[in-house]
């Protein structure tokens, strides 16, 4: 068939096709997707089965989180200035007290001798007023009248005003005094130098970061933990870390600490941090992302079913005959999967694995 010949059967069959046609066409098409709905939706699925078997079983919380050290310190200067050298290296270990950085003192001295100036030239101003209230008060207390009611207003304002200048001019000079005690930065701990990014010769600010000293004397693993969850765990409690750095390879620990504060999630949840000690890692590398499954319960040797089996969190089915009955239990702890029964069942019995798709429920 030409492509001539498709065009005159489709157009004979357009002619052929009228209205009583169409509508008895749309008919028969929705009853014959009706009765496919309804075969889907009738049709029996099969039924699984399993069997109630006794095994070991433990409970968990799973939770995601960073490797850290014992204890980190970050390091900022107190005031700005040109940084002078930086003696530590990403990588390297420091010292308890060893200096890691410190800024160029040359401006520093320079704002010491401006300050100090400045509280000369205030102090001289401040005793040129009070000379003139004792010229202006002679004869009658002289000095004696300084900050009594014989002062005129005039002479009192000037004076507190000279005075609060001068005051102001030898707190700038202790400020400039003490910015010499901040122009070196110690490490207040012992610890592997994560972070130290700082050029020499740039111009730092309290706010920039100078260096970060991790304590790798003991790794821990801090895991965001659920608010819902933070009850179920304690201290001393089993874990087990698993790094994206080492795919494969387990890191057991134990809870060693929980924080006793909340924060806020990437994610917008609220967590508690739970520091679990790790008992050995490779390589230590600060924040590396990982997840953890800490122990919270743990039963041995006790019935379990699969957590699918289970319906309305306390019934499964058992086949009677022809028909399903349907069992009520009592249950225990759960892992991912399994769930413990203390009543209801016996070791070995069959029940449905897949109570969902019990006909006449």
């Amino acid at each position: 068939m030409n492509l001539g010949s498709i065009f005159k059967y489709f157009k004979n069959f357009k002619n052929h096709l009228t209205r009583r046609n169409i509508i008895i066409l749309a008919v028969v098409i929705a009853a014959a997707v009706g009765i496919f709905i309804y075969n889907q939706k009738t049709r029996q699925k099969p039924i699984e089965y399993t069997l109630v078997k006794r095994q070991d079983i433990t409970s968990t919380v799973s939770t995601s989180g960073v490797l850290s050290g014992k204890e980190k310190a970050d390091l900022h200067f107190k005031a700005s200035g040109k940084l002078a050298y930086l003696n530590s290296k990403v990588g390297e270990t420091v010292a308890t007290g060893s200096a890691v950085a410190g800024l160029d003192t040359a401006q520093l001295a320079i704002s010491l001798k401006q300050a100090q100036n400045t509280l000369a030239d205030k102090q001289a101003a401040l005793e040129k007023v009070l000379d003139d209230i004792h010229l202006f008060q002679y004869g009658n207390g002289g000095f004696g009248n300084v900050g009594t009611p014989n002062e005129t207003e005039t002479q009192r304002a000037a004076r507190i005003s000279a005075e609060q200048a001068a005051n102001n001019a030898y707190d700038s000079v202790k400020a400039a005094q003490t910015s010499f005690s901040d122009v070196a930065i110690f490490s207040p701990i012992s610890g592997l130098v994560t972070k130290a990014d700082p050029v020499t010769g740039a111009v730092v600010s309290p706010t920039d970061l100078i260096a970060e000293i991790v304590d790798t004397s003991e790794v821990f693993f801090d895991a965001e933990v659920d608010e819902s969850d933070i009850s179920k765990v304690q201290l001393g409690q089993k874990a087990k870390v698993t790094l994206n750095a080492y795919p494969g390879k387990n890191f057991t620990g134990g809870v060693a600490q929980i924080k006793p504060t909340t924060k806020t999630a990437s994610s917008g949840a609220t967590v508690v941090i739970v520091r679990i000690k790790l008992d050995q890692v490779v390589n230590f590398i600060s924040d590396l992302n990982g997840q953890a499954e800490i122990q919270t319960e743990k039963a041995n040797n006790v019935l379990t079913i699969p957590q699918d089996a289970l319906t309305d969190d306390k019934f499964v089915y058992i086949q009677d005959g022809k028909k399903f009955k349907k069992q009520e239990v009592k249950t225990g702890i759960s892992s991912d999967l399994d769930i413990e029964v203390k009543e209801g069942l016996s070791e070995g019995e069959k029940i449905v694995k897949n109570p969902s798709n019990v006909p006449n429920k």
